[in-house]
């Protein structure tokens, strides 16, 4: 890299051979744009709605769901507080590979359950051990029905039909809970979400890890239907 003064560069500092950009500041009233790239070199955006929809665009957002649609699967045991080595739904993200969790949606077909709850969880280790149910398909992309920016990605991807059973979890982040209260005899509709574009953390996993999500329910096992949502983003897009 040849030598440059610093007081010749409007906005850039050179540290050794690493070139950085400095976002500057414009005064009230200036004509001039300061527009930015990422790392990628794609327009900075920073909505998340913006993001999303450029992920979308790009082939990099993927969605699974229950294998068959209108065909309710097992989504909990028994209980009324989290087995963290016993999720409903899950998957892994390989070393090396960068995931962005979209969105999870559970649909009970029929709630008689005293207490509820739904969690959301990301650890910082691939904690698959054995069970579930495989997803007997290719998750597809957002955009078309084909693969795109190299595929889904996400290993392990399963439910809980049969039971799931991790390891110990590697430095657990909650993102989400939800809990429903009720009595024996009530039979209410009960549609847990974890939504990034709703609000919820959003967060930026680097493998390997894994996303786990927990549907617990007293006095009978959950059976519903499920969908989810996850980006795959360029490793170095955050390293």
């Amino acid at each position: 890299m040849a030598e440059f003064s610093l007081a010749t560069l409007k906005g850039i500092q050179v540290v050794g051979q690493c070139k950085q950009l400095n976002p500057g500041l414009l005064a009230e009233g200036d004509k001039e744009a300061a527009l930015f790239i990422n790392r990628g070199h794609a327009l900075q955006i920073n909505s998340r709605e913006g993001m999303v929809d450029a992920w979308t665009r790009s082939g990099r957002v993927f969605i699974a769901n229950n294998p068959v649609l209108g065909q309710p699967e097992t989504m909990s045991a028994n209980g009324t507080a989290l087995t963290l080595t016993a999720p409903s739904l899950r998957f892994s993200v390989p070393t090396g590979a960068v995931v962005v969790p979209l969105h999870v949606q559970i649909s009970s077909i029929q709630v008689n359950a005293k207490k509820a709850v739904f969690a959301v969880i990301a650890t910082a280790s691939d904690s698959f051990t054995s069970g579930g149910d495989a997803v007997p398909m290719v998750p597809y992309s957002a955009i078309g029905w084909v693969g795109g920016a190299g595929g889904p990605i996400v290993t392990n991807l399963h439910y809980s039909d049969t039971a799931i059973v991790e390891a110990a979890l590697s430095q657990p982040r909650l993102l989400k809970m939800l809990k429903k209260m009720g009595t024996a005899t009530d039979e209410t509709s009960w549609n847990p979400e974890y939504n990034v574009l709703k609000g919820d953390p959003m967060m930026y996993m680097v493998g390997p890890a894994s996303f786990l999500v927990f549907d617990v329910q007293e006095t009978a096992a959950d059976e519903a239907e499920w969908s989810m949502s996850w980006a795959v983003l360029d490793t170095g897009s955050v390293l």
